[in-house]
């Protein structure tokens, strides 16, 4: 099978007889399904070199079934998994069948997942979700921060896996941030959720709205939420109220992906209150902090802002 044809196809420009083609030949053997796969790979990846090359993002919904243009803003391994099943009619192996999405620094993912639910994606997150939804659960799997409306099933339960702790949901809104294993945190903003802490089973917490569960001390605490303005990063905001200068540069460096040095501490009391767009970058957001605090920033390398 020509390269030419299958980037055709990913790029959904082939005709119906060229589908058909392709279909009978991924029918053929393991070997051509295998080089299937490593094309996607490969066309995923062109697609995102040439989105960074542009400079741009685009946002849009990723239903589960089809590729769409928002992979010039993530990286999405083996999403033709599905259309494969449709092709061979039978069922793939469980651990072939789940899709990752990796979001980069600066950038967010607006998806929806076959059972209906919907799904944002904070930056430098990481994301495995199975093809289909089999059995009696709704299990995914998360790195870094997401916010899930999840479609109500009674009969399968949604189950979001950190690593370490374990949401369980019916039905509900929550947000889920997990940069770190150990600085695990679910804010519940509808529904009823149950967090679990696998390394101590027996220590589990029913959520009520409004609340936030957090690891502190290696316990599950919960306190209740103060402030929603945390949460509006799904609409591609950074909105902070009343926060030190410190607590906005951990911010950023979450978003960006880079670290911050702070050498200037007449900063160490200075309360910020704002809001910004993620895509404006952390330039544009240092730059309107300097109109009332007095610092400079200059960058060490890529990936390293000093602030004097």
């Amino acid at each position: 099978m020509e390269q030419k044809l299958l980037h055709k196809m990913f790029n959904g420009e082939a005709t119906d007889n060229e589908l058909a083609q392709i279909r009978q030949w991924v029918n053929a053997d393991k070997a051509n399904r295998e080089r299937f796969f490593h094309e996607r790979t490969l066309f995923d990846a062109l697609q995102l070199t040439a989105f960074q090359k542009e400079n741009q993002v685009r946002k849009q919904s990723i239903p589960l079934y089809k590729w769409i243009g928002s992979v010039a803003a993530a990286i999405i391994a083996m999403l033709f998994l599905y259309n494969i099943q449709l092709f061979t009619g039978k069922s793939i192996q469980p651990d072939m069948a789940f899709n990752t999405i990796k979001v980069p620094a600066g950038q967010r993912i607006e998806m929806t997942l076959s059972d209906g639910t919907h799904i944002y994606l904070n930056a430098r997150s990481e994301f495995s979700y199975p093809t289909s939804f089999n059995g009696n659960t709704r299990e995914v799997r998360l790195k870094g921060e997401a916010f899930f409306d999840v479609a109500k099933n009674e009969n399968k339960k949604f189950i979001v896996n950190t690593g370490r702790c374990e949401v369980e949901v019916l039905g509900t809104q929550f947000n889920v941030e997990v940069y770190d294993e150990d600085e695990f945190s679910t804010s519940l903003l509808r529904g009823s959720v149950k967090v679990t802490d696998k390394s101590q089973p027996d220590e589990s917490v029913v959520l009520e709205p409004n609340n936030t569960v957090s690891l502190n001390h290696g316990k599950l605490t919960v306190t209740p939420i103060t402030d929603f303005n945390p949460y509006s990063w799904k609409e591609g905001l950074i909105t902070f109220k009343d926060i030190t200068f410190k607590e906005l540069m951990k911010k950023l460096e979450k978003n960006y992906g880079i670290r911050i040095i702070i050498n200037n501490h007449t900063l160490d009391n200075y309360a910020c209150s704002g809001k910004f767009r993620i895509s404006d970058g952390i330039e544009q957001v240092l730059r309107a902090l300097q109109q009332d605090a007095k610092f400079t920033f200059e960058w060490e390398g890529k990936t390293e802002i000093r602030i004097q």
